[in-house]
């Protein structure tokens, strides 16, 4: 019957994921993510310029930027700190910015953002032009080997399918002494506080559907357990980080569609 079909079909259509909305904006060369988000662009330019996790995210800046120094330092003729999936540049800006006021000019340090989407890495080279942006999948960064003195993350294993891959070729391109910094979230220690318990069920509801969206809820622990698993990497730390937010869409698009 038409009923049977259409409760068929409405069973056999998959959660659409951002990822998956990625990939396909990646394939036809747009910044648009299905019908849920006309522009990337744009809404990466309508967040606010601080997040919750700006002192995390300065924490980061400084590591990359003492791991470069080290390197220049013991004679490297250019160190390079790359972002991978730096969205519109404003991370791989703010480094060259702050590289720069610590006497590591251009001329000494190579910052690179790496991104899946053209259109998000044409914004960032537009306001960035002293940096260097490339498009391509974080599961095959187009660097070499050993050449890189320290890589970051912010909210991307969350979205990525296969994050064993990823990490491995993050591990790939670091040189020996280089550092990683992955700033992600777990979302099962996610939590709402009120005694409101129509607005507790809300939460959890909410919470269900965004972690069924992404590709790797669980990034956090997941990445700590696959890097502690690993012969080539040293002096793996995880720091936790609480803290409140009122919009998820505040920290990343892809949680807010």
């Amino acid at each position: 019957s038409m009923s049977a079909m259409a409760d068929e079909a409405s069973a056999a259509a998959p959660t659409q994921t951002y990822t998956g909305m990625l990939q396909a904006a990646a394939a036809s060369g747009t910044d648009r993510l299905g019908d849920e988000i006309e522009s990337l662009v744009a809404r990466f330019e309508s967040l606010p310029r601080e997040d919750p996790q700006q002192a995390l995210r300065d924490r980061s800046a400084a590591q990359m930027l003492e791991a470069a120094a080290r390197s220049v330092a013991a004679g490297t003729p250019k160190a390079l700190v790359v972002d991978v999936g730096s969205a519109i540049g404003r991370e791989v800006g703010a480094w060259r910015a702050r590289a720069d006021a610590a006497g590591l000019g251009a001329d000494r340090l190579d910052v690179v953002g790496v991104e899946l989407l053209a259109a998000l890495n044409e914004k960032a080279a537009a306001a960035h032009p002293s940096c260097r942006f490339l498009t391509a999948d974080a599961a095959a960064l187009p660097l070499d080997a050993g050449t890189v003195d320290g890589v970051h993350c912010s909210r991307l294993l969350i979205h990525c399918p296969d994050a064993p891959k990823v990490i491995d070729e993050m591990v790939r391109v670091l040189r020996p002494g280089g550092v990683g910094a992955f700033e992600e979230g777990d979302f099962s220690t996610s939590g709402f506080m009120s005694g409101d318990a129509r607005a507790s069920a809300v939460f959890r509801a909410v919470t269900d559907t965004t972690t069924a969206k992404l590709a790797n809820p669980y990034a956090a622990r997941v990445a700590r357990t696959l890097l502690m698993a690993r012969d080539d990497v040293e002096n793996v730390a995880m720091e936790s980080q609480a803290f409140c937010i009122l919009d998820v869409e505040s920290m990343d698009p892809g949680l807010g569609y």
